[in-house]
């Protein structure tokens, strides 16, 4: 009866972690070039400077900045990485897998009445109320980033050195 109620978590979990796996080892044996280059330059993208807009982007969400030159107001830069949609995406993801885990052990647990299937809902329920308090806490500490953060002015630069030296000469 024990090796069927594990032989079940083993195939729960298959089926939670398997397609991850699968989509991770088809990017990583990826056989073209320009693919595998354009998925490590979106992975690198987030750590890099924002002050100028990249070069490789045609399309912007603003047309008219498209056209202006120089760096970009630092306004575009004040979102904090919490917020951050693939971080919301993964937080999300993790917190059903332990919201899962607990409600399937626990149903094993309330049909089978094993001791190692309470166990394991213990653990996994500890976990999930660990994961949820440390979600909390980081969403307070952002929100407490958000509201303390101030950005300075930039300062106001000339249009061009002619402009400076003309005004030098006088």
């Amino acid at each position: 009866m024990t090796t069927v109620i594990l032989l079940i978590l083993v195939v729960v979990w298959a089926i939670v972690l398997g397609p991850s796996v699968l989509r991770r080892r088809a990017l990583r044996h990826s056989v073209d070039s320009i693919g595998a280059f354009h998925r490590q330059l979106r992975v690198l993208e987030p750590v890099g400077p924002s002050l100028v807009d990249p070069a490789n982007r045609l399309a912007s969400a603003n047309p008219d900045r498209r056209l202006a030159r120089g760096p970009t107001h630092r306004s575009d830069v004040r979102h904090d990485p919490f917020f951050h949609p693939a971080a919301c995406r993964r937080r999300r993801l993790v917190l059903m897998v332990l919201a899962g885990a607990t409600m399937g052990t626990g149903l094993i647990a309330m049909v089978s009445a094993l001791r190692p299937a309470l166990v394991l809902t213990a653990v996994s329920a500890v976990a999930l109320a660990a994961y949820v308090a440390l979600v909390v806490h980081l969403r307070t500490l952002a929100l407490e980033r958000e509201v303390k953060l101030r950005y300075l002015p930039e300062p106001s630069r000339p249009e061009s050195i002619v402009a400076v030296r003309r005004a030098a000469a006088r």
